[in-house]
């Protein structure tokens, strides 16, 4: 399998988190220095301990989630590798306090780093998501 291939693969797996609620998982994608521009609030630029937490609570709290990407396209630069693509995704944000849903369907244009670690796995550098009109 090409690594072009292995990083598609494993950036499906990332979202599907949110459909399997497999959080516990979430860990595994991230390398240490990794950080995050996201299309929702906050807008800060987020590092690995404040990305995760708020990736955790987002996709814990996500029921029905769908995702649909589009137009990937990665570049691999040696150990360093560079995914963009349209991420589409629905679903229903739920309020355990209130026991209500806000409906969700938002899509972004995406830009993944990722980093090759010692054992030839791929591990996120860095996210940036940009809404786009749906």
């Amino acid at each position: 399998m090409t690594d072009s291939a292995i990083i598609r693969d494993f950036i499906y797996n990332y979202f599907q988190i949110a459909k399997s609620k497999e959080i516990e998982n979430l860990p595994e994608f991230f390398h240490d220095n990794f950080t995050k521009f996201g299309d929702s609030p906050p807008y800060d630029r987020r590092e690995l301990d404040r990305a995760m937490m708020l990736e955790q609570l987002q996709f814990a709290s996500i029921s029905d989630y769908d995702f649909k990407i589009e137009e990937m396209k990665i570049d691999v630069l040696d150990n360093v590798a560079i995914a963009t693509f349209t991420l589409d995704s629905t679903g229903l944000i739920v309020d355990d306090y209130s026991f209500r849903g806000t409906a969700i369907k938002n899509k972004a244009r995406v830009t993944i780093v990722l980093q090759k670690d010692r054992k030839g796995g791929w591990k996120m550098l860095h996210q940036h998501f940009s809404k786009m009109p749906c």
